[in-house]
């Protein structure tokens, strides 16, 4: 049974999952930065296991930014990534968040599309070292999906 796990900061669970999704398959060098000290920090364990994690970030008092998502490669395709956005977009709701932001990089935004994300910035795509990303939005409140 899959279960989460928050807590405030980057946790050694969550950097081994980023370090191995960002670091060593995808060949970011600038992964971690100072918000991972004060941002809520998600991972998902499969019993004593890690395998997949997460980050809120607010924004504003009605708005929180979900980050740094990676699903372990032997979890992908399972629907685990769907239960992280689903557990931290609950958590940005009981902050008091109303929207959620992702900038999500190009090539995931059908991912985020199927969870009710869509393009807010025109459409515009920016780059997160050589990367192509796109900013999307989700009202919280709206198209509520359980998977547990």
């Amino acid at each position: 049974m899959i279960k989460p796990r928050f807590s405030i900061g980057l946790t050694p669970e969550a950097k081994l999952i980023r370090e191995e999704v960002f670091v060593r398959e995808q060949g970011f060098q600038n992964e971690f930065d100072e918000l991972d000290d004060t941002a809520i920090s998600l991972v998902l364990f499969l019993d004593d296991t890690p395998i997949a994690t997460g980050r809120l970030t607010k924004v504003d008092p009605a708005t929180y930014q979900i980050g740094r998502v990676a699903v372990r490669v032997p979890y992908r395709h399972q629907r685990v990534g769907s239960y992280l956005m689903e557990f931290l977009c609950e958590k940005a709701r009981e902050l008091g968040a109303k929207t959620a932001l992702v900038h999500a990089q190009l090539d995931k935004r059908a991912f985020y599309n199927r969870l009710g994300f869509y393009e807010f910035s025109g459409g515009i795509v920016d780059e997160d070292e050589g990367v192509p990303h796109i900013y999307l939005a989700k009202d919280l409140y709206a198209h509520r999906r359980r998977f547990r």
